[in-house]
């Protein structure tokens, strides 16, 4: 269990690196593939995202899934309070990036969850370096919703109501996910 939690951690720090890394680029297709360094290490060191393990729900413990999730949320927090709490122009641009977010409705905040989830799990489950690339630019530049990458965005707008779409956003991802594995029928991580 020690070892889900430091892999959970770490992973949630490099997504909250992506994030920081989309936030600060000047150019949207640049951010977006360079967040993908984030998924590439996570799974070349073999390391705990849930949105890379929940498609694998008939096999990883829920146990492990839910300190996964935990473990991402904390971690994806860290780059956020070392960077943006240091450079206002990224603070700022996030907080206008969390009001866009969280104006969504939940339909669509799920269907953009449940998208991302998909290109999660293709990501993981394929395990190519330029699928994995292209799945994370593709959920960057068309604005789906990925649980980890929102945490810091939620933080920044926190209230009852976007805590219930952050919800919707994780049974997104949870949901497109689990449905990509089932049309694959493939049980390996």
């Amino acid at each position: 269990m020690k070892t889900i939690i430091r892999h959970s951690i770490l992973s949630g720090f490099l997504v909250g690196l992506g994030v920081m890394v989309n936030t600060i680029a000047d150019n949207r297709y640049m951010g977006a593939m360079l967040f993908s360094l984030a998924l590439l290490v996570i799974i070349e060191c073999g390391l705990q995202l849930y949105t890379g393990k929940i498609g694998f729900v008939k096999t990883v413990p829920a146990q492990n899934l839910a300190v996964m999730l935990a473990g991402n949320l904390l971690g994806s927090t860290i780059p956020m309070l070392m960077i943006a709490t240091q450079r206002p122009e990224v603070l700022e641009g996030m907080r206008g990036a969390a009001e866009k977010k969280f104006s969504n409705t939940v339909l669509a905040l799920f269907f953009y969850g449940c998208l991302c989830g998909a290109l999660m799990f293709i990501a993981v489950y394929c395990k190519k370096m330029l699928i994995t690339v292209f799945c994370i630019m593709v959920f960057i530049i068309s604005g789906y919703e990925h649980c980890i990458a929102d945490f810091p965005y939620l933080l920044l707008n926190f209230s009852v109501v976007n805590v219930l779409k952050y919800v919707v956003i994780i049974a997104g991802n949870s949901a497109g996910s689990i449905a990509v594995h089932f049309f694959m029928k493939k049980d390996e991580v």
